[in-house]
């Protein structure tokens, strides 16, 4: 259950998070973008074009890179400067294994969003998909704590680089392209560039759990119920103890003035789950209905 959690903008921690559709919710442990004010400089690229801002210039890379390297202590400095003279010759081998050293350098120095950088270059030169990955998910990560909104979208133009020549190495790769779907909704805003990639997935695969639970629930917080209780439906049939898919379809369900099917869905998920305090929020929440 990688590709970024099945995307952290659209499931993020179904498991609990969906119960609480009518107002309630629970912080998930990793990769929620945060949740603050746009104006005041926080949250996503995403966030800010949602409330309808002109989206900031993406920093640039030379300049951060000088800006940080006068942090360093001279010896870290001197480290690195060997290996970007190494970076710069014509040698591909020796310059696929200078950028890879820059970026463990760099990651030792934990400056991770310009370590992911290297390490996407190195993997751009090897045509490595588990470096690509590898970036593209540091920088992903690290974008939603980072409070510049220039340098939040100089990560996410990387990291969605990245992505794009990992699927263009592996046109199949489904976790990739789910990522590469929650950068989209979550870190650029391009709320349908998102989806269609992963309708590209489900035109190939109808039956995809993580797509459709994704699609499911989404359908379900813009109102679309058919299209909800249509995917719900679609994975309980694959996997019949799914429990993001319970949740959203009982939601789905109780929205569409469908209290009991609502229910019996929710009992079945406590008896999947067998958390009392899972079971204790359910009961709670169906009182509600």
């Amino acid at each position: 259950m990688k590709a970024t959690h099945y995307i952290a903008i659209a499931v993020a921690v179904a498991l609990v998070a969906l119960i609480y559709f009518a107002g309630k919710t629970v912080e998930p442990k990793t990769e929620k973008p945060a949740a603050v004010a746009p104006m005041a400089g926080s949250g996503t690229p995403g966030d800010m074009q949602a409330a309808g801002l002109v989206l900031p210039e993406p920093a640039n890379f030379d300049s951060l890179l000088l800006a940080t390297k006068k942090k360093l202590s001279p010896a870290a400095l001197a480290d690195i400067t060997k290996q970007e003279s190494i970076a710069a010759s014509a040698d591909v081998a020796a310059k696929v294994a200078a950028l890879e050293a820059l970026g463990k350098l760099w990651q030792e120095q934990k400056k991770r969003p310009i370590a992911a950088y290297y390490f996407g270059e190195s993997g751009k030169l090897e045509n490595s998909e588990k470096k690509l990955n590898f970036a593209a998910h540091l920088l992903t990560e690290e974008m939603h704590e980072e409070k510049n909104p220039n340098v939040k979208q100089w990560m996410a133009n990387t990291a969605e680089a990245c992505y794009q020549k990992s699927l263009e190495l592996n046109p199949t790769n489904d976790t990739v392209r789910i990522d590469l779907a929650g950068l989209y909704i979550s870190g650029t805003g391009e709320t349908m560039k998102g989806i269609g990639e992963l309708l590209t997935i489900v035109r190939r695969d109808s039956t995809n759990i993580p797509v459709n639970v994704i699609l499911g629930r989404m359908a379900v917080e813009s109102g679309q119920l058919d299209k909800a209780i249509l995917r719900g439906n679609t994975v309980l049939r694959v996997d019949k103890d799914n429990i993001e898919a319970h949740l959203f379809l009982a939601e789905a369900y109780k929205r569409s003035g469908e209290a009991q099917k609502a229910k019996d869905l929710l009992n079945n998920a406590k008896k999947i789950m067998k958390n009392p305090d899972f079971d204790k929020d359910l009961d709670e929440y169906m009182k509600t209905f």
